[in-house]
């Protein structure tokens, strides 16, 4: 009886160590990754932390993929993050504009433990 339950610990262990995206892992971004990792490596010791309240989020427009960055705690008004790792522009770019009234197809690729959608 020791023997299964042996392994489905270790099972359990080995499959919460594999990270925990929204959306599947190729479609994220290296510098993407990265960012996630900072804010779960920063979760694990302070888990009331600002990014435990935010989420990175994927939208479509004029066929690529474009990543923003919400956080209702946070100032932080940065423009979409192109799958290369450029910013499109800021609030006054014609091109910010535009991507805000045409962007589609919302998908999270992480969420914060305590992020709130308003």
């Amino acid at each position: 009886m020791k023997n299964p339950i042996i392994l489905i610990s270790v099972a359990l262990v080995m499959l919460s160590c594999e990270k925990d995206y929204l959306i599947p892992k190729e479609d994220i971004p290296d510098w993407l990754k990265t960012r996630i990792e900072i804010s779960d490596k920063l979760l694990k010791d302070k888990p009331k932390a600002m990014d435990a309240y935010g989420a990175w989020i994927r939208y479509e427009w004029k066929n690529d993929y474009y990543f923003e960055y919400s956080n209702i705690l946070s100032s932080y008004i940065g423009g979409p993050i192109t799958f290369q790792g450029d910013t499109l522009g800021y609030i006054t770019d014609p091109r910010v504009m535009d991507y805000a009234q045409n962007r589609c197809c919302k998908q999270y690729v992480w969420k914060g433990p305590r992020f709130k959608e308003f």
